[in-house]
């Protein structure tokens, strides 16, 4: 992932961290806890890709 991806990813988790705090309209959002779970687990690949290339090659 490059700098912009990162960047992006943060974005879009400080909107849901507004969708949690009810200063978005949630049933504009219904899919939002997906979402965030997605991006989650996107991040933690890529930071177990990140390190195992760091020991690994």
């Amino acid at each position: 992932m490059t700098d912009k991806d990162f960047k992006n990813v943060e974005d879009i988790q400080r909107m849901l961290k507004y969708l949690d705090k009810g200063k978005l309209d949630a049933t504009a959002w219904p899919n939002a806890l997906e979402i965030k779970k997605s991006l989650d687990k996107l991040l933690d690949e890529h930071k177990e890709y990140m390190e195992h290339m760091k020991h690994h090659h």
